[in-house]
């Protein structure tokens, strides 16, 4: 702690360090112990219930004494970039990523994966939608012949196990490459679908430039060492119109604004 700062400033270091670490850092002279412990309890508990609340099935995997002595951890070791209380969550993912990489004994390996499952969902649902160009976009353009375009919300995700089925019965042994795309259909409801890795290929490619649907299904049967038939566009025409109709492809760029 400085000693140059105005003596102001050092007593709210000190009372905010002890809220942080009260076992290692004094309690601030003149203050009593009583009222002390009752902000303590308070920025605590509201710290702790935000948490819990972003990740419920984490919480329940690692059980509630682990998840007690982590978010212990995050509030006595984390220095937050954001003084935004609902971005908490987000900041909890920052010390976790550092916590796991420290090799904390209480941690599974795939506990940062299965955190980041969780707050996706919230960052969905809270996302601004930005105001899309309906004059470019063709609701019934075709998926082959044009460019999709995609609901501004569509995230696509890929993890080392599969976090969509963990729960405390089912805590994964090994690794398993999963691949999730989430979004927020008309409805405002959040959605999750399992995809493989060649339709996560696809989106990616057809999110990432503005090629049509069948250039994009060229390229990946070329990397695949396949010949482009008939019968494999037509498959994968069938799923990019499904996702169409859960509402994750929105239309077609008209061919004048590619």
């Amino acid at each position: 702690m400085s000693t140059g700062l105005p003596s102001f400033q050092r007593y709210q270091l000190a009372f905010t360090a002890h809220i942080r670490d009260p076992l290692h850092q004094p309690r601030p002279e003149g203050v009593v112990a009583s009222g002390m412990a009752v902000y303590k309890e308070i920025v605590f508990n509201n710290l702790l219930a935000s948490v819990s609340a972003c990740f419920p099935v984490a919480q329940k995997v690692i059980g509630k004494r682990a998840w007690l002595k982590l978010t212990q951890a995050f509030l006595r070791e984390h220095a937050a970039n954001t003084p935004i209380f609902r971005q908490i969550p987000e900041e909890f993912l920052s010390f976790l990523a550092t916590a796991t990489s420290n090799n904390q004994p209480l941690l599974p390996p795939y506990l940062l994966s299965l955190c980041h499952y969780e707050w996706i969902e919230l960052l969905v649902a809270s996302m601004p939608v930005p105001t899309l160009r309906i004059e470019i976009i063709n609701p019934q353009g075709d998926l082959l012949t044009e460019h999709p375009v995609f609901t501004p919300t569509m995230q696509l995700l890929n993890y080392d196990y599969a976090v969509h089925k963990i729960s405390p019965r089912n805590k994964p042994k090994q690794p398993q490459s999963t691949q999730l795309l989430v979004y927020r259909n008309v409805e405002d409801e959040v959605k999750f679908i399992a995809i493989n890795l060649v339709t996560f290929r696809l989106l990616t490619l057809l999110r990432q430039n503005k090629g049509t649907g069948k250039q994009a299904l060229t390229l990946i049967t070329s990397e695949m060492h396949e010949a482009t038939s008939g019968k494999i566009i037509q498959f994968w025409l069938q799923t990019l119109e499904e996702l169409k109709s859960q509402g994750v492809i929105i239309g077609t760029l008209k061919p004048e604004a590619t």
